[in-house]
Order: C-alpha cells, then structure tokens, then sequence
C-alpha cells in the first residue's frame, strides 16, 4: 500500500482535544467537529480540589477542498467530550451528532442549516451519576433503521438506548468490567450485537437477545482494550486496539483468537477504516503519533503502512473525510492541536 501524507494546516483547539469527527451525510461531508477535555485548574485546597470541573468545547467547522484558511462557524461551551460521533443516516431530516460527556450524559445535537449551518441541541440523557461517559457507536452505519446508540462508561458499564421521536429511552446495562469500560462498538451488519472493551484488558461480545450475560470473554489483550471498529463494508472484520501498542483484526464468527496482530508503537486509541479504500485503517495511537494501516486483505498481516508524528503529544483523535477529497484530521491532548492533511492512499 502506497500512502502519501502531507500536512495542510495546524489549529490552536484553547483546551486539550481528543476527539475529531467529518460528517458523512450528504450535503455535509465538509463539515468537521473537533472536542476537546480539560480539568479546570485546581485550588491549593484539597476540598475544592476534588470538587474540580471538567471543562469542553465543540468546534464545529466547514473544509474548503484547498484550505488556506481554518475558523470555527460555532463553538459550544459543554462538559468535557470524551468522545463524538455522527450518525451514518439522517434522523427526521437532521444530520445528528452524538457525543458523550464528563458528566455522565449523552447529547444529540441538530445539524440545522437555516442562514448558517450551526449545532442545535435536541435531546439528552443521563447515563448514570458520578460517572464519565467514555464512548459511544450508533448501530446504524450500515443499516438504516431505528437509530440505537450503545455508551461505555467509567464504571464499567455499557448501555444500550433507543432514539425515539424526542426522546432517548435506555433499554438496558450492562456491568461489563471491573475498572472502566474504554470502548463500546456495534456489529453494524447485526445490531444485535455490540462489543466492549475495558481497563480489565478484556474484550467481550453481547447479544442483546441474550441479556445479562456476555455471549464471548476474550483475554488476549496485554493491557486495557481502547478501541474497537466494525468495517463497514466487509462483513465479519473487526478492528481491536488497545494500550498494549497492538492492533488486532477479527473475525466476528470466531472470536476465541485473532486473525492476525501488528505493534504500532503506541496505545490505541480510536480506529477508522478507510471509507472509500477497504483494506486501509487509520491509528490514533497516542504517544506513537498516527498511523495509516494496511488491514483486511484476505491471508494478510496488519502492517503499518504510514507513521505521521507532527502531533508534540499524546494522538487521541483521527478521522477520513468522507467525501472523495482526501483529507484527515487529526488532534493530540497536551499541545492542543488539530491538523487537517492530505492523506493519498493508493492500495496494492
């Protein structure tokens, strides 16, 4: 696999930014969202100190397909966001962002576009108190039907909620691991099934025809499991990272062991597959910087096919542009950046 990256431009995001997201709903496949965590700054008192806030902003932003210029359209003052995600299909006319907060909420927001696009809250729910909501995945990406969400927390719970006219209704929970859940993913090609991965560094699959229990228990992981991504365009590949600095494929109608593995020099964090290149991911791989890997061909390693390291610090957010320009954005914590590049990807 040949990849070519070259970097367009650089973003100060004010806070420390972890999640970047293009929407992949036509007409809006140039509009980005960047979301950025950070702890308010803490007293010398130890009362007030463990009282401290955490703070977030949503950048919401249009891409030109040759940028010169980069300027958020709106800014929303929120919670820290842990993580964000668009539905894959509009609902009731909207294209919807998720996100999910340090105050343990799910927000769905409104892409309006009346004189000026801009973000709307429309509704939310309270995943649980005292808790962070980590991750999140809509069961639609392939399947367009009754938009479902599944939210990993910091207790070690996954939810699964239905998104009704106005409404969000939680339909269950799940104590999936010990310490905190990292990630929840859904099968997109079957919804009723999802998976999680937490601190415990176990990774596991449900069945929400089967409740209460976990239909596979995987232990392979070396260290806790951060990432998980269902391709949507080959059935039966899965995509598993973790902060043992591995990238793991699978395949959903076998899961007691991995199809193959590859190090990538760094915790991982999120993963993308290529939307338009199937057998090419995308690494958010924290102190390691980003990768572009080669992934999925049949018989195949996991290699590592680009190493992009102008991030001063830890990668936490890396996304494809959905349309045919061929853009990706990328975002790292402590130097508070969000990059937009040219990445080419021309496959084997």
């Amino acid at each position: 696999m040949d990849v070519r990256w070259s970097n367009l431009m650089q973003w100060d995001t004010v806070y420390s930014a972890d999640s970047v997201e293009w929407c992949p709903v036509e007409p809006y496949q140039n509009v980005l969202v960047c979301g950025t965590y950070q702890l308010e700054k803490s007293s010398e008192h130890v009362e007030e100190a463990r009282k401290q806030s955490r703070l977030g902003r949503i950048y919401l932003f249009t891409v030109s397909e040759d940028p010169t210029h980069l300027s958020p359209i709106q800014t929303i003052e929120t919670s820290g966001v842990l993580d964000q995600k668009w539905c894959y299909h509009t609902i009731q006319g909207y294209a919807v962002l998720a996100a999910v907060t340090s105050d343990g909420f799910l927000k769905l927001y409104r892409l309006v576009d009346e004189e000026g696009l801009k973000l709307e809250l429309w509704v939310e729910e309270e995943i649980g108190k005292n808790l962070l909501a980590l991750s999140l995945d809509w069961s639609t990406n392939k399947i367009s039907a009754v938009p479902k969400l599944v939210v990993s927390d910091s207790g070690g719970n996954v939810s699964v909620l239905v998104v009704g006219r106005d409404r969000i209704e939680k339909v269950s929970t799940w104590k999936s691991h010990d310490f905190e859940a990292w990630i929840a993913a859904y099968n997109y090609w079957n919804t009723d099934i999802f998976y999680s991965g937490g601190d415990d560094c176990v990774f596991k699959s449900y069945d929400t025809r089967i409740p209460d229990v976990a239909v596979t228990i995987n232990t392979s992981h070396e260290a806790g499991v951060t990432a998980l991504r269902c391709h949507t365009d080959v059935e039966h590949q899965l995509l598993s990272g973790s902060y043992d600095e591995k990238v793991r494929l699978w395949d959903t109608r076998s899961m007691r062991r991995c199809v193959t593995e590859a190090e990538v020099g760094g915790g991982v964090w999120r993963l993308k597959w290529h939307p338009r290149a199937p057998g090419a991911a995308l690494a958010a791989c924290m102190y390691g910087g980003v990768r572009v890997l080669a992934a999925g061909r049949a018989g195949a390693a996991v290699a590592v096919a680009c190493t992009y390291l102008e991030h001063e610090s830890i990668a936490y957010g890396a996304d494809w542009r959905h349309d045919r320009t061929p853009h990706v954005a990328t975002c790292s914590f402590y130097d508070c950046s969000m990059n937009i590049s040219c990445v080419l990807v021309k496959p084997e």
